[in-house]
């Protein structure tokens, strides 16, 4: 990306205090098992979780009173005003948020872009120093497919193209992971794969569990990575465990910046 400033921090923050990260679409298939890595993370003093229904809250995070006082914080991205009880103090943000293919195109932008420059508008107003927050997005792979068939994505893969477009411009830090085909099924026992401009579609399957999608992601907080934007997939193999690596591997191949703390590489 010209003109623009590639970081990878690592270990930085697993040392810093008080980090607080806020994931919203926290009761989904996949905010939902990030919500859980993160809490297991030493590197947030603090994870949050906006919802949009207390009830599903209780059943999906096993909140008791599911309200601030547990870090679950009610409200909706297509809602400007309601998001920012929740992004006060947050650190790193994780839009896990996404349409229904079944909601109308009216609906489908309203969360897939216009939610997102929401949830980034109220992020930004939270903070004067932006270079210490981090916001991570899922997307999806296919946004290269100028007219997707309802089958592959439809006109959401648009509208979460503008939406990258809309971070990647923001000026915050960010982390875009664009998954394949997302399965209900358990982590930790796939060979994870990283790409660009859908080039991993040819793996067959082209799919990949949430659970490992949301183990990249959680190490990504965890450990700053920021600047990628890649593609990811699954194939049957030796199980994924060094994440770092697998971050690294998602640079472009002209990107020479070491995976250390404070690593900085400018791209002109």
């Amino acid at each position: 990306m010209l003109g623009t400033v590639f970081t990878i921090l690592t270990t930085l923050a697993a040392s810093e205090a008080g980090k607080v990260a806020l994931v919203t679409g926290a009761t989904g298939r996949t905010g939902s098992q990030l919500y859980f890595q993160l809490k297991q993370s030493p590197a947030f003093s603090e994870v949050r979780a906006l919802v949009i229904s207390r009830d599903k809250a209780k059943q999906v995070l096993n909140c008791s009173k599911c309200d601030a006082s547990e870090g679950i914080y009610l409200g909706n991205v297509t809602e400007p005003d309601s998001l920012s009880p929740a992004m006060a103090g947050v650190s790193t943000l994780a839009i896990c948020v996404g349409a229904s293919p079944d909601a109308s195109p009216s609906l489908q932008q309203a969360i897939e872009f216009t939610g997102v420059q929401n949830q980034l508008t109220s992020l930004a107003a939270q903070a004067t120093d932006h270079a210490t927050q981090q916001v991570l997005l899922v997307s999806s792979m296919g946004t290269t497919q100028p007219n997707p068939s309802p089958s592959e994505g439809g006109s959401i893969l648009f509208w979460k193209l503008n939406a990258e477009a809309f971070l990647m411009a923001s000026g915050v830090p960010f982390t875009i992971v664009k998954p394949c085909g997302l399965l209900s099924t358990s982590g930790g026992r796939k060979e994870l794969l990283v790409g660009h401009d859908d080039t991993l579609l040819s793996t067959m399957p082209p799919v990949i569990p949430r659970a490992d999608v949301a183990s990249v992601m959680s190490h990504a907080a965890a450990s700053h990575a920021v600047g990628l934007r890649f593609d990811l997939c699954s194939k049957v193999g030796t199980p994924t465990t060094d994440y770092a690596a697998l971050l690294k591997a998602a640079q472009y191949p002209w990107v020479s910046a070491p995976l250390s703390p404070m690593a900085t590489v400018e791209r002109a």
